[in-house]
């Protein structure tokens, strides 16, 4: 899966290239240079940065970060938001939930599949997948004290004197 992809963009009288290859399937070079139209030989900017193809998702959000950074130090009034990288990487972000995909979702988590997978499969974050259980009345941290009909509260697990598992010291 050999690729070269060019972009340039003149700036005034600066010209900047980020150019994205790659000769195998493992990795992909990204590389910035930058130069003034009227003299190409003296550099403004230039970098280059090497990943495993497999990085390359979570990369994504971390140069985004990096762009919004460097957008906040020169000043530039609109960001790129990280709203839209979200909606790129996890399709369903901000998607209502379904009836059918919530019961989807409790049977997965009580199978034991994990939910970075649960998260993937249904194209949402791992945080969305988290906050759905808890309002479906599931402990995405304790499994096994939820039965795959829900809990009557998420938070009875807070604390094992509310469940009896210990005695309460206020009783002491």
């Amino acid at each position: 899966m050999a690729f070269r992809h060019l972009n340039e963009l003149p700036l005034g009288d600066k010209i900047f290239r980020i150019e994205l290859a790659s000769d195998d399937d493992s990795t992909v070079t990204i590389t910035l240079t930058g130069w003034h139209e009227d003299a190409p030989e003296i550099l403004l900017a230039s970098g280059a940065l090497t990943v495993p193809l497999t990085e390359v998702p979570p990369l994504r959000i971390a140069l985004n970060r990096a762009l919004r950074a460097l957008a906040l130090v020169a000043d530039v009034a609109e960001p790129i938001p990280d709203r839209d990288v979200l909606r790129e990487l996890f399709p369903g972000h901000g998607a209502p939930w379904v009836p059918r995909h919530e019961e989807d979702l409790t049977r997965r988590f009580h199978d034991g599949e994990t939910i970075a997978r649960i998260a993937a499969r249904f194209g949402r974050t791992p945080d969305s997948v988290r906050t759905k259980l808890r309002e479906l009345g599931h402990d995405p941290r304790r499994p096994e004290y939820c039965p795959p009909d829900g809990c009557l509260s998420w938070s009875r697990y807070a604390s094992p004197a509310l469940v009896g598992g210990a005695e309460d010291p206020a009783q002491d």
